[in-house]
């Protein structure tokens, strides 16, 4: 375990530490303890241990911090302090840290099971020793619980003896998986326009979905995905798809007839392995999805006959996706096949024909190998060269992807909205060598500017992964190391 010792016993009242990630700040509170009007004449005993129900968490009003309070101990000297996220003790935010005071403020992080202990400590000016216990509490900013799945189960068959309520129209509701457990999904599970979440609460043991030969999840309203592993080797339909009959109410006659999905789709922190198919598809259906958004994922590609579709296909149905974002992922193929597109909406799709005043890709921190390699990255011609449109793909990694044509795939003709572009590796093998091509730049040298990435910033250096056909893809490129780019969990 490593141990962080952040500061040891002090009279000020305000004293800062910091650990995995977490600012804390101690309050300066009136207690006692060198303050002979408040030491409450205790002295030459056992100072008395503080209950678990008496210490306080109050998060702040938007949700970004939160206070941690206890009652005075009178005649301790002070307090030590423990909190650890139990998804990952080795790393404690606090570390056994002396406190004078009675309360700590500190960062609130989404989704982290916390475990906090408190021990009073005596006062030897006074003659007083250290309370016999640590109260101890443990406490959660998962957003509340709705069901629990039991492991083992049907995924099907389980929500059709147990369907979702109406309150899902309008508020996402929690269905936990229980952590390590294993689940099947061996048919199509439509949620239709209810607004759902499946997680693990434990984010170092995640549950497993495994897909059967028709496994698929439909929806077209809200749906998120927290901290699991979906095993999708025995299916070949899309992993996501927009429901195949669009639910009531969702219809946009005003707007060119787009049925709206306009909450959020987000994948957070999930492993995808032997994805045959699309990870997602409109079903041939003229849907806008609001907004997709992506983050900390791993998605292993195993394609089969995929060449004319696209990994994320939105086109046949006429629509597309609003604001599409990857960041800190990392994407790959081992397939016999390739995808000929990783996006691709209807090239009638853009923002103001479905009501909206911008649309956006953002491809952000991510590694992506062997996609498209004789295809194109994106193709969305409702997109391109408009004011409106606004690209962000900075910090990537592309290797043997998009034709070696990736920002030109990307943001499409010239112009367009905010267009950034910054610190990214195109880089291609050829007989075993790796060569760096900019569309516009075909003299390509550091520095070079593409009329499509224009920013002079693209990494002439082989990021050299360490064995990507195992799935290893930590860079050793010197650029890539010092600039940190790509999906940060390959960086050491």
């Amino acid at each position: 375990m490593k141990q962080k010792h952040f500061f040891t016993y002090s009279k000020i009242c305000t004293l800062a530490f910091v650990g995995a990630s977490v600012l804390f700040l101690t309050s300066c509170a009136k207690d006692g303890f060198d303050d002979e009007s408040f030491d409450g004449g205790v002295s030459n005993t056992q100072v008395a241990s503080i209950s678990a129900d008496d210490i306080t968490i109050t998060p702040s009003a938007d949700g970004k911090s939160q206070t941690i309070s206890w009652p005075v101990v009178m005649g301790a000297g002070g307090y030590r302090v423990s909190l650890i996220d139990l998804g990952n003790p080795d790393e404690p935010i606090i570390n056994d840290s002396i406190v004078d005071g009675c309360s700590v403020t500190g960062k609130r992080e989404e989704d982290v099971n916390y475990k906090l202990t408190i021990l009073p400590l005596g006062n030897t000016k006074k003659g007083n020793s250290d309370a016999t216990a640590a109260a101890s509490k443990e406490f959660s900013t998962f957003t509340p619980t709705f069901k629990t799945i039991p492991n083992g189960s049907n995924l099907n068959e389980w929500f059709a003896a147990n369907p979702i309520p109406d309150e899902a129209l309008t508020e996402n509701l929690n269905y936990d998986l229980e952590a390590g457990g294993s689940y099947t999904l061996s048919d199509v599970l439509d949620f239709s326009n209810h607004m759902v979440v499946l997680r693990t609460t434990n984010k170092t043991n995640y549950a497993t979905i495994v897909y059967g030969k028709g496994g698929s999840i439909e929806y077209c309203g809200g749906l998120s995905l927290k901290y699991l592993n979906f095993d999708c080797t025995e299916s070949t339909k899309p992993v996501l798809a927009f429901s195949a009959t669009p639910a009531e109410g969702i219809l946009d006659t005003e707007h060119n007839n787009h049925n709206q999905i306009k909450d959020p789709t987000m994948i957070n922190s999930c492993n995808f392995t032997g994805v045959k198919g699309m990870m997602l598809f409109d079903n041939k259906v003229k849907y806008c999805l609001k907004t997709f958004y992506m983050e900390n994922c791993l998605v292993h590609l195993e394609s089969e006959n995929m060449s004319n579709n696209s990994i994320f296909y939105i086109y046949d149905g006429g629509g597309f996706i609003n604001d599409f974002t990857i960041i800190n992922s990392t994407v790959w193929n081992t397939g016999e096949s390739d995808f000929k597109y990783l996006i691709r909406y209807n090239n009638s799709g853009r923002c103001d024909r479905a009501g909206y005043a911008t649309n956006s890709i953002n491809i952000m921190n991510s590694t992506m190998y062997d996609l498209c390699k004789s295809g194109q990255m994106c193709n969305h011609g409702g997109y391109d060269g408009r004011s409106t449109s606004n690209y962000t793909v900075t910090n990537n990694i592309f290797v043997n992807c998009g034709n070696a044509q990736v920002p030109r795939r990307i943001i499409g003709r010239q112009g367009g909205g905010d267009i950034r572009f910054a610190n990214n590796t195109y880089c291609t093998y050829k007989d075993g060598v790796a060569t760096f091509e900019l569309e516009g730049a075909p003299d390509y040298v550091e520095g070079a500017k593409s009329e499509y990435d224009d920013s002079k910033s693209a990494l002439q250096c082989d990021p050299a992964f360490v064995d990507p056909a195992n799935g290893n893809f930590t860079p050793q490129g010197a650029d890539q190391l010092s600039l940190r780019t790509g999906d940060p969990r390959w960086l050491p």
